[in-house]
């Protein structure tokens, strides 16, 4: 058995979740998913998947061993386009799904050089900030700001990204700088409206994790009118880099508490898991990747 083609059995079992959905998947039947398994067990000497009558379980080892084989997969589907495509000239319409406050400062702004660039592209921005399926809409690309879970999805880190807690240092004077997690209770906080996942604020203490679910003073449904209530003096709140670096730069914000706050949210441009990677796709990914690195002009000017 070929070991490529073995990782990619594997990796679509787990995907599927069943050796049947694999086989449908990859156009076999059950058993030869079976055998070519149980073959690469014996091969491997450890046991990849559990497997009863009714579901499968990955193993420890079996998801370790996904992940490796997920990036060589990745890699040499990436290596064949590159070699493929590289004679052919990016057209056609590329369409791109943002989310709102990231689209408008460091995306749209950059489409014109884009297009001066590759004249025969025409580019369609779908800004919204719900997470869009690709396939289903037939979006070609999506820029996340997230640690990814979709594992149907190649994705490629454009540049770092956080969130922090931050106040203007005039807020600072007037109430106080707080030095330990708790003192956040004696201050008017600026959060997402109640039940947004971003209002659970991650901290490491000690080395343990601290979850603190905040409901603020002010609640804004937008990145955009936390930050400007911030600046305003409204109070503290998170925001992310991406939109504060500047001000932080300029110190009209004042990072808090970063000797706790653990709240790593690197951005991605991701994109359907196929065969062919299309010259506009690449070329747009390629473009972000030398505006965006090594260190994001919002960081450092």
């Amino acid at each position: 058995m070929d070991t490529f083609t073995a990782m990619k059995v594997y990796c679509s079992v787990v995907e599927n979740d069943s050796l049947a959905g694999a086989a449908r998947s990859l156009n076999v039947s059950p058993s030869v998913v079976s055998k070519q398994l149980s073959a690469l067990e014996d091969r491997l000497g450890v046991r990849l998947i559990n497997r009863t009558t009714r579901r499968i379980s990955v193993t420890q080892e079996g998801t370790a061993y996904y992940e490796s084989c997920k990036r060589i997969i990745t890699d040499v589907a990436e290596a064949e386009n590159a070699a493929s495509s590289a004679h052919a000239a990016p057209r056609g319409l590329l369409k791109i799904t943002a989310p709102v406050t990231f689209a408008h400062r460091h995306l749209t702004p950059h489409l014109p050089k884009f297009l001066d660039m590759f004249p025969e592209v025409e580019v369609q921005v779908q800004v919204n900030d719900r997470v869009v399926d690709l396939v289903d809409e037939g979006i070609d690309l999506a820029i996340r700001i997230s640690q990814l879970k979709d594992s149907s999805l190649i994705a490629r880190r454009l540049a770092p990204n956080r969130r922090y807690i931050a106040a203007t240092p005039e807020y600072l004077k007037k109430n106080g700088t707080p030095n330990a997690v708790d003192d956040l209770k004696e201050h008017r906080l600026i959060t997402w409206p109640p039940g947004n996942p971003l209002n659970d604020w991650h901290f490491l203490i000690n080395g343990i994790e601290r979850i603190m679910k905040v409901n603020g003073a002010i609640a804004v449904n937008e990145g955009d009118g936390i930050l400007t209530t911030l600046l305003a003096g409204g109070g503290l709140g998170m925001t992310q880099e991406f939109l504060a670096g500047p001000y932080v730069r300029e110190k009209k914000l004042v990072p808090l508490l970063e000797e706790f706050v653990r709240e790593d949210n690197p951005i991605y441009a991701v994109y359907p898991s196929n065969k062919h990677l299309s010259p506009k796709v690449r070329a747009f990914v390629d473009f972000l990747v030398k505006i965006y690195s090594p260190t994001p002009y919002w960081i450092n000017n």
